[in-house]
């Protein structure tokens, strides 16, 4: 009879699912309390910006027409509803945050405004991530002739001031939803581009690219699985860093009316509106427009100082 040889194998140790590592990930921001407390400035307005009105729940809000009705929840008027004899009121038990000059009731403004802020400025940076990091990992990996042409075209963005840039593009292209997000876009794209360019330089250089590339694996798998996943912790606080950017972006482009068109409820726009009525003795618009921006760019700093300084520990 033949012998039988028996191996002995070791099982592999099992992956974490994918609910271990979102507690994980939230363990490490509960032990920051710097991180927490931009974690509760931010949520505030995500909540208020997904339940401002029942168009979560309601496929009606979306589709729109001339029978559409607004059922708010957190916010009792529609952005857009004039009250008639209700112009420049201050706080009170009906309108919780006054009225615009118009009668429009500034909390509804202000919650249907947060909407647009934290749709427009994750979808701008994004965008940025998506042009600025392919373009990053492509010159770091290659190198040469290919890492000059891209930064030095980067580098021809990077020399004007952001808000110049801004302006050329919404001047060249217009006032829009769309066209302010390609401007950001532009803007952000040659600075995520430059970090992570350096930190393709350093991963390449490790033991591990060096063994995918003895395999023979193509250099898009390289830089995609191997590079790009080991370099995403610096890269996601430089992007929720950029979204404080993005929020304070649309709000000067709103305050300079280069936002969106009016009456859009954009919290910009409701500044400026608002700066004209405060040596009349009615601040609140520009008042609450402004205390809305700062606490959402500072929860957003807030938040990623806390994460860098907790995934700092682990290094």
């Amino acid at each position: 009879m033949a012998a039988i040889e028996q191996t002995t194998r070791i099982p592999a140790p099992a992956r974490p699912s994918r609910w271990a590592r979102v507690r994980a990930t939230f363990g490490i921001l509960a032990r920051s309390r710097t991180a927490m407390v931009g974690l509760a400035l931010v949520s505030f307005w995500v909540i208020v910006a997904l339940f401002a009105d029942t168009c979560l729940f309601t496929p009606a809000c979306w589709v729109g027409g001339d029978d559409y009705q607004a059922t708010p929840l957190l916010a009792r008027y529609s952005p857009l509803q004039q009250f008639s004899g209700a112009s420049l009121q201050g706080p009170s038990a009906e309108h919780w945050l006054g009225t615009d000059r118009l009668g429009r009731d500034l909390w509804a403004r202000l919650a249907h405004g947060a909407r647009i802020i934290l749709l427009l400025a994750p979808i701008s940076v994004g965008m940025a991530l998506l042009i600025g990091g392919t373009l990053g990992l492509l010159a770091g990996y290659y190198g040469g002739l290919i890492d000059e042409s891209v930064m030095r075209v980067l580098d021809a963005l990077m020399a004007f001031p952001q808000i110049l840039l801004y302006l050329v593009i919404i001047a060249a292209l217009g006032p829009s939803a769309l066209n302010v997000v390609l401007a950001i876009t532009i803007a952000g794209a040659p600075g995520i581009a430059r970090l992570v360019r350096s930190l393709t330089l350093d991963i390449k250089t490790r033991d591990y690219v060096a063994a995918a590339q003895t395999r023979g694996e193509s250099p898009w798998y390289i830089m995609f699985v191997e590079i790009l996943p080991n370099a995403r912790g610096p890269i996601l606080i430089d992007a929720m860093l950029r979204v404080g950017y993005a929020v304070f972006a649309i709000g000067t482009l709103g305050f300079l009316g280069l936002g969106l068109p009016p009456p859009s409820p954009d919290w910009g726009s409701i500044v400026n509106a608002g700066r004209k009525f405060i040596q009349a003795g009615h601040p609140w618009d520009a008042l609450w427009a402004s205390a809305a921006t700062a606490m959402l760019v500072v929860g957003l700093n807030l938040l990623a100082d806390g994460l860098q300084e907790e995934l700092g520990r682990y290094r």
